[in-house]
């Protein structure tokens, strides 16, 4: 089993804010994407169904390497 932390800018006005409210969650890898560009990424689906392309760095292998605050939801989300 794989988990999901995200390394991004942690905000509601973020272009990918629905990966930051999946932060600290369990994903499936679906697929490994080219490396052509630098930067390994894999395409990955989250319990909920939600599907999304992270980077490699946001895949971890434990819970322990989370460095980054849980996901709190803000009020009227």
């Amino acid at each position: 089993m794989a988990f999901f932390e995200y390394h991004c800018y942690e905000g509601e006005d973020s272009a990918d804010a629905e990966l930051w409210h999946h932060t600290h969650q369990p994903v499936k890898i679906l697929q490994e994407l080219d490396k052509s560009e630098g930067d390994c990424a894999y395409r990955v689906e989250f319990q909920d169904g939600f599907e999304a392309t992270v980077f490699e760095d946001e895949v971890l292998s434990s819970v322990s390497e989370y460095e980054r605050p849980d996901y709190t939801p803000t009020k009227g989300r």
